[in-house]
């Protein structure tokens, strides 16, 4: 029998690896051997389904099985519908959480054979047995309900027995636990389970090795609370400062759970923190069963700050009982706090959660389909809603793509604006200039605040600053030819005396203004054996 996982990610990155699929060939190759031939199959959001389904059909597969999620349902069952049209024969099925959460929807297509919800390793292999035994696909349609492995032990590793290579995609995705010991209404992660199950510590340490000897420098941790059980979170930071120490690690954790001696283990590796605060407001995040105490959680993230973690807050707009004003203040918050990065994004009600049985009770008017957003409430009209994306929409183009962080309140102070008011007029900006390139944009912006204020001088400062800082980190960061990689960018002031007053501890703009004198120049960023120099003319 031949079978063919397929993995459907959003766009070519070290994060797009198909671990789920390759676990379950792992497993597949445990209980069957060479009785059942399976491989794994990569494909993207962006790509024509004919093409996908032409390189799944390559290998002549018997059964078809997707990883179903909200982003890519509608590919999946379009892809579904041309394995159909070629091969009639053919058995498809589906797992993953979209297809758990809407098992009815899922069976409801006419190319999809059969769902097997939760989680996967065995509940397919049951399913194999059946169907190698002649049971007909349509039969585990009303068979399979969801089964978590209850002990994580005996689960093969697909990176430890060959069947994953991640060098072959650039980083690596690391499962520690599953489960989550949170019932946060908007969430279905921990739907069907309760609390957490752990890999054994050993096969960690065995994976940690693989990644080190293969070189691999990105580990994506999926664990949704890495620090809960702060005891083997402790531990697994210390085995990864001794046998990987230049490999960059992503956690997501929360604020609760951090203390002093956590902090300088995140300090000792290389490591981005992401942290859920979805609204920093308490009454709101009672409404999705989540509490809020502002004084811990800015003493918690002080503690990262000193120590020199870099970390990042994920914010949900159109939360019931929130406004369009709550959620500004958020933003507000948040970015008082100086995060590294600000992840927006509007609510979905995704089936299966408890929001989705709560959504009518609530008065959330949504969509019906996938990706399910939120689309008014009775605190957030429509209005608000499109008003609150411009908001994010700003925030994502000017602080994160932007790379905003070293110099954003600098600027900001003198200003006397909020961030979400320089979030949403930045989003407006972007509108009205939609063809100028991302540095000159944030220039000509910033310029543009000081000039509303009567203040010239003040606004082409601004604007040297984020050129120093912005230019630099581009060449830097950019691979090239060190022969192309020159920038030539036109100055008010001479950037090696203003970067050498920044280097010394001035960072209010007044304070620069008057430090350093007007002088308008052209001044040359090139890149020089790895070193960045500075011509002015």
């Amino acid at each position: 029998m031949k079978l063919a996982l397929v993995a459907i990610h959003i766009e070519p990155s070290p994060r797009a690896l198909p671990l789920g699929p390759a676990m379950l060939a792992s497993v597949l190759r445990g209980a069957f051997g060479e009785v059942i031939q399976t491989r794994v199959v990569d494909a993207f959001v962006t790509e024509p389904a004919a093409a996908c389904a032409a390189r799944i059909l390559a290998s002549d597969p018997d059964l078809v099985g997707f990883s179903m999620y909200v982003w890519n349902r509608s590919q999946t069952l379009e892809i579904a519908a041309r394995l159909k049209a070629n091969r009639p024969d053919i058995v498809i099925f589906a797992g993953g959480a979209e297809a758990t959460a809407d098992v009815a929807g899922v069976l409801a297509d006419p190319s999809m054979d059969f769902v097997l919800p939760g989680e996967g390793e065995e509940i397919l292999v049951e399913a194999m047995g059946r169907l190698l035994q002649g049971d007909p696909p349509r039969a585990l349609a009303e068979w399979a309900r969801p089964r978590p492995v209850k002990d994580l032990t005996d689960l093969p590793s697909p990176y430890l027995d060959g069947t994953l290579r991640p060098e072959d995609y650039g980083g690596a995705l690391w499962e520690l636990s599953r489960g989550c010991p949170f019932t946060c209404d908007f969430c279905f992660e921990a739907r069907g389970t309760a609390g957490t199950r752990r890999i054994p510590l050993a096969r960690v340490e065995a994976e940690l090795d693989l990644f080190e000897a293969r070189g691999i420098r990105e580990v994506f941790v999926l664990d949704p609370t890495f620090n809960y059980h702060k005891v083997q979170a402790k531990q697994v930071l210390r085995l990864i400062a001794a046998k990987a120490p230049g490999t960059h690690f992503f956690f997501e954790v929360r604020s609760e759970f951090l203390d002093r001696e956590m902090a300088g283990l995140f300090a000792a590796i290389r490591c981005t923190l992401q942290i859920g605060l979805q609204s920093a407001h308490d009454d709101v995040l009672r409404n999705i069963s989540r509490s809020f105490d502002p004084e811990d959680f800015e003493a918690k993230i002080l503690l990262l700050h000193q120590a020199g973690v870099p970390y990042g807050f994920d914010l949900i707009y159109g939360l019931p009982g929130d406004t369009l004003e709550g959620f500004r203040e958020s933003v507000d918050f948040a970015m008082g706090l100086v995060p590294n990065h600000l992840d927006v994004f509007r609510l979905s009600v995704l089936p299966g959660t408890r929001l989705a049985e709560t959504a009518a009770g609530l008065q959330l008017r949504h969509e019906a389909h996938n990706p399910y957003r939120v689309l008014s409430s009775p605190s957030f009209s429509a209005a608000d809603m499109d008003q609150a994306g411009r908001i994010a929409k700003g925030c994502d183009a000017l602080y994160n793509q932007g790379r905003a962080v070293p110099w954003f309140g600098m600027l900001l102070e003198p200003l006397e604006l909020r961030p979400s008011e320089v979030f949403e007029a930045f989003a407006a900006w972007l509108e009205a200039h939609p063809e100028a390139a991302p540095i000159e944009t944030q220039r000509g912006f910033f310029r543009s605040l000081f000039e509303a204020r009567g203040d010239r001088l003040l606004g082409d400062l601004a604007a040297d600053v984020i050129a120093c800082f912005s230019y630099s980190s581009a060449l830097m960061d950019e691979p090239s030819d060190e022969a192309a990689a020159v920038r030539r960018v036109s100055f008010h002031h001479d950037p090696r005396a203003l970067m050498a007053q920044i280097e010394e501890g001035t960072t209010r703009l007044e304070e620069l203004a008057f430090s350093v004198e007007a002088m308008p120049c052209e001044v040359e960023f090139a890149l020089v054996d790895g070193e960045l120099i500075l011509r002015v003319q």
